[in-house]
């Protein structure tokens, strides 16, 4: 059982600490506090289970302390500390609920076993208490878990109500903690919150779930939002808010909107109240707007093969992606998995052609996984793809892969040997040399291939016109395009796609 000592003296404090054989006996001793208002605020954090507080203090008396303990009806033993004179004090202090007295001057034994007494006093009361509570508690547990998984039938809804007459007036709303509650905080934190507005705190597959009543015009919002504000200070976790529904059957939706909202702490680490309202304008990050930058930032990383410098890069990008004001979770997942998804390409692409074979690479974890720690979770998966390409890169070879690669990726654009050689970071008549070496063709036919490889793909997966095709994949003039394209599958586009499609 846990003790805390309660003493603005630190004499005091220090002497019961020491004299006193505390884990010998089976307690463990908190750090000692120096004021009734520490205590408050760490009761609800280290749960003791035992006070022995100095009846007279600076600020908060060890009655006002107490009082606290008796108000919200903890389940804590309290012992007061007095001097000679303050026989008055001790008395009236057991009148109002304190559980026993002691001379500060007491001898260890006396202490031990005033104590002890309070511990056999409360393992009775505790079970009783949970004898009486826990069959209601968990009947409520097991209709919730029934209600959430959409099998409760009409009479658990009738019985759930009967447990919980609140729930009976709607509307009603469920929101969610990321954390399951051991049963003693459970009860603390309901109990706390419900002075602010009623909600029933149930644990539900290591979450907690709050079913609050609402006003019907929902001119309770202050009210929810503080009692949110107090609750996210003590448990250093936001609270979810599914929708709002208006019967206890609707109750799953509102569950389910809560979860689809739990990775966004990631994104929103200053919010104590996360719901729909807070991310509806997000509409994801754009691929385009960065992730040509960042495939190439990577490739070059790669080719450096430098841990540091690739981990840096690593941390510097999920800053951006969870900072960015469009982001949401699948967006960020998806936007590193096809970062992640290429380099293997890239990778697999080097191996196959200098005669090796592919690699195979586990998956990136879900979001849920990596979103607590990417700083962990990440650099080691990408790190091991540059060691392969480092490893298995040839450097002729890698050249002309490299050079495929970034032709693939500015398809569009106008790919002069001159540039494509410049960011490979090589003379263009070498490169030009190593084309024809390893593929058999000069850089333009290797070009051009590439550009209706690309085209034959868009006429088959797209409904884009020839026109502006021809435009995705690098030709200005349309007619030429078609041309080409001819001499490279004998038909025209339009026949292509309509053949093929």
């Amino acid at each position: 059982m846990k003790v805390l000592i309660v003493d603005d003296e630190i004499i005091i404090r220090e002497g019961m600490r020491k004299v006193v054989p505390w884990s010998e006996n089976g307690f463990e001793l908190l750090e000692t506090a120096s004021s009734a208002e520490e205590a408050i605020k760490r009761i609800s954090e280290e749960m003791p289970d035992i006070l022995l507080t100095d009846i007279r203090m600076k600020g908060k008396s060890g009655l006002d302390l107490a009082a606290y303990v008796y108000d919200c009806k903890l389940a804590i033993e309290v012992i007061v500390l007095t001097g000679y004179d303050e026989f008055a004090y001790a008395q009236e202090a057991l009148r109002q609920g304190v559980c026993d007295y002691l001379l500060k001057t007491s001898a260890p034994d006396d202490i031990l076993r005033a104590v002890q007494k309070a511990k056999d006093r409360l393992e009775h009361t505790k079970e009783h208490v949970q004898w009486k509570q826990g069959e209601r508690e968990r009947m409520i547990s097991a209709l919730m878990k029934r209600l959430l998984h959409k099998i409760a039938d009409p009479g658990d809804v009738n019985r759930l109500c009967e447990l919980i007459p609140e729930l009976n007036k709607a509307p009603i709303q469920l929101l969610l903690i990321d954390q399951l509650l051991q049963p003693s905080q459970l009860a603390y934190y309901e109990k706390l919150w419900k002075t602010y507005v009623f909600g029933k705190w149930v644990p539900y597959n290591e979450k907690t779930v709050i079913i609050v009543q609402r006003d019907t015009r929902l001119e309770d919002d202050y009210l929810l939002r503080m009692a949110t504000k107090k609750i996210t200070q003590l448990l250093h976790q936001p609270v979810f808010a599914g929708t709002v529904v208006s019967s206890l059957t609707e109750l799953s939706s509102s569950f389910e909107q809560a979860t689809s909202l739990i990775l966004y702490k990631w994104l929103l680490p200053d919010r104590t109240l996360i719901g729909a309202e807070d991310i509806k304008s997000r509409v994801g990050i754009p691929h385009i707007e960065r992730l040509p930058d960042h495939e190439e930032e990577l490739f070059n990383y790669m080719k450096i093969g430098n841990h540091e410098d690739l981990k840096r890069w690593l941390i510097d990008l999920i800053g951006w992606l969870f900072a960015h004001p469009q982001a949401t979770p699948g967006s960020i997942h998806l936007y590193v998995q096809t970062l992640f998804i290429a380099t293997i390409r890239f990778v697999n692409r080097v191996a196959l052609s200098s005669g090796q074979e592919a690699c195979n690479y586990k998956s990136l974890p879900s979001a849920a996984e990596w979103f607590p720690s990417p700083e962990q979770t990440l650099p080691p998966l990408f790190l091991q793809v540059m060691d392969d390409y480092q490893k298995q890169a040839n450097r002729q070879n890698s050249y002309v892969q490299t050079a495929i690669y970034y032709i693939e990726q500015k398809i569009g654009e106008s790919l002069t040997l001159y540039k494509v050689a410049n960011h490979v970071h090589i003379h263009p008549n070498y490169l030009s040399n190593m084309i024809r070496k390893e593929t058999g063709k000069s850089y333009v036919e290797l070009l051009t291939e590439l550009r209706m490889k690309k085209a034959e793909e868009l006429l088959l997966h797209s409904d884009a016109k020839v026109k502006d095709i021809s435009k995705l994949v690098g030709y200005a003039d349309w007619k030429y395009f078609t041309n080409q394209f001819k001499k490279h599958t004998g038909m025209t586009p339009s026949k292509y796609r309509h053949q093929y499609k």
